[in-house]
């Protein structure tokens, strides 16, 4: 990666050497797999190459392993994991719905030999072998130590949130802890899922040790301690609830809150809006979003890393001048009526206006800027990541420099909030950190408290813990977490069960068809994915998930 100014305020997003390493990573993937296709054939073993690129060989410069971890990177932006996959139809929920999706793979019809799903499986592998070749290599690398931890912690950190994504989303799966060396290397069983969380965690508190703050580099397409902080509260978080139900597990997820607040790097934007408008301009805040998938320009130049956020989720606009975005995802009443009066977050996370066609087609039709009736809600396009606000141009009709969120600085407040419920309940603290989520959300200074908005001292438990979700839902909503959150909280099912009365008795018939279907395909087994065919086609040893 480019050098960057180490600053906590705004910068422009540069062209990240990072993203130019990731075609050589691959490339270099490509290589060694040849490597190992081939290295069984006697003529080949009978003589050794000089001029050949092998594991061996290959990790000894710094720009050897820049390009290595940037290729371990590269997976979190394939289409079928945050590319769209795991924000969008891989993770439905009472969030949102897919318009005229009733069939295909955009409308929740699963099975194990969905190519979408098997993409995202072997992406997910592709990005823990990668990670593994690096970390089994990195010691012969002739770079000084220091520079040797801070991609050690980096590859550790992804190789378990990897591993993270793949427990989430199917349970107990194979754990494979050193790079393939052999073709002829042995199957591996589906290990315990409190082991794979184990090894999780063992990954990411290596990781926090060794790699740098987020001020060392100014930007947030790196992982830094903050970054590993945070995710490993939401991981104490996950292993609190459904399945594993450690309860223990709630005071670690509040340690680790609590390093990232007491950091006093990280802080609330002032505007919720900002946040957003940031991302579409290239523009870094290293105070509130702690970790974001990096995307850069339009896929019509040299560095071909553009992403789909905005385009596949955005507001659904048919001119590429003004920022081209698809009639897809649509968002649902439950998310509009959670907002109180005056919560400024409901019109910037639900859009108020369509660009309506006043003549010619898309991509190129002309659009006027035109708001929503109050009674159109199910029409309305989710208004977080706006290609009007986009500064790269040519625009692009798919692809879009906008990073997506994976770690917000509210997100941790809210956290810890959860965590210290499940310990001592609706304390003062915990109470004041969803309080000033709360008052950014009403354009508030977020530490002066307000009774008009203001959660109060004194809350039941229960009821605190209620209006902990209820934030989540008004403040993370297309972030790829609301599915998370509900299994965890072992109302999925139940949730996505009461959306198909609300669809049906509430929605207009035009739109109510392909939700009805999207919702009524949740029942018990969608807990988990199924374990893809491609998977079980190679490996006997692994077996399938219930139901499926």
């Amino acid at each position: 990666m480019t050098a960057q100014p180490a600053i906590t305020s705004i910068n422009r997003k540069p062209v990240s050497g990072f993203r130019q390493a990731i075609t050589a990573g691959s490339l270099l993937l490509t290589t060694f797999t040849i490597v190992l296709l081939f290295g069984s054939c006697n003529k080949f073993l009978d003589t050794k190459p000089v001029d050949s690129i092998t594991p061996e060989t290959y990790y000894k410069t710094q720009s050897d392993l820049d390009r290595a971890l940037s290729a371990v990177y590269d997976r979190l932006g394939d289409r079928r994991t945050y590319g769209s996959a795991l924000y969008g139809f891989l993770a439905f929920s009472d969030e949102f719905y897919l318009k005229n999706q009733p069939t295909g793979y955009m409308s929740n019809t699963l099975d194990a030999s969905m190519l979408e799903l098997n993409r995202c499986w072997e992406a997910l592998y592709v990005g823990i072998e990668r990670a593994n070749m690096l970390l089994d290599y990195i010691g012969g690398a002739e770079v000084p130590d220091s520079a040797k931890n801070e991609i050690k912690g980096q590859a550790l950190f992804l190789r378990g949130f990897y591993y993270f994504v793949l427990a989430d989303n199917w349970g107990a799966v194979p754990l494979k802890l050193t790079s393939t060396k052999s073709p002829l290397e042995p199957n591996i069983t589906r290990t315990p899922l409190a082991e794979v969380y184990a090894q999780i965690v063992k990954d990411m508190k290596e990781a926090e040790g060794l790699v740098k703050d987020i001020t060392a580099y100014g930007y947030s397409g790196r992982i830094t301690k903050s970054a590993v902080q945070g995710v490993l509260a939401r991981v104490f978080l996950t292993m609190a609830g459904e399945p594993l139900k450690d309860e223990s597990k709630y005071a670690e997820a509040k340690t680790y809150a609590q390093k990232v607040i007491d950091s006093k790097i990280h802080a609330l934007n002032p505007s919720f809006s900002q946040i957003f408008i940031n991302l579409s301009q290239d523009k870094y805040d290293i105070k509130e979003s702690i970790w974001e998938v990096e995307y850069f320009g339009n896929n019509q130049g040299v560095v071909r890393e553009g992403g789909y956020v905005g385009s596949w989720m955005g507001i659904f606009c048919p001119n590429l001048d003004t920022g081209f975005a698809y009639d897809h995802v649509h968002v649902t009443a439950k998310v509009y009526n959670s907002y109180e009066a005056n919560d400024r977050r409901r019109d910037w996370t639900v859009a108020p206006y369509r660009f309506a066609v006043v003549s010619g087609s898309s991509p190129r039709a002309v659009v006027k800027r035109t708001d929503w009736t109050s009674t159109q809600i199910y029409e309305r396009s989710v208004g977080k990541y706006r290609r009007e606000y986009e500064v790269t141009t040519p625009k692009d009709q798919d692809f879009t420099n906008i990073n997506f969120p994976m770690l917000r600085y509210a997100d941790v407040l809210l956290m810890y909030a959860e965590a210290e419920s499940h310990i001592g309940g609706a304390t003062a603290t915990a109470i004041e950190y969803v309080n000033q989520v709360r008052r950014r959300g009403f354009g508030k200074p977020v530490e002066t408290a307000d009774t008009d908005i203001d959660i109060p001292l004194g809350i039941a438990t229960q009821d605190f813990q209620e209006a902990i979700k209820l934030e989540r839902l008004r403040e993370l909503s297309y972030e790829g977490l609301r599915k998370h959150d509900l299994i965890r909280w072992g109302i999925y099912v139940t949730t996505m069960q009461q959306q198909v009365s609300t669809y049906q008795t509430s929605m207009p018939s035009n739109l109510s068809d392909a939700a009805i279907k999207q919702a009524q395909r949740v029942t018990a087994r969608s807990i988990l994915f199924p374990i893809p065919n491609t998977e079980i086609a190679v490996n006997p040893y692994v077996s399938q998930n219930p139901g499926w």
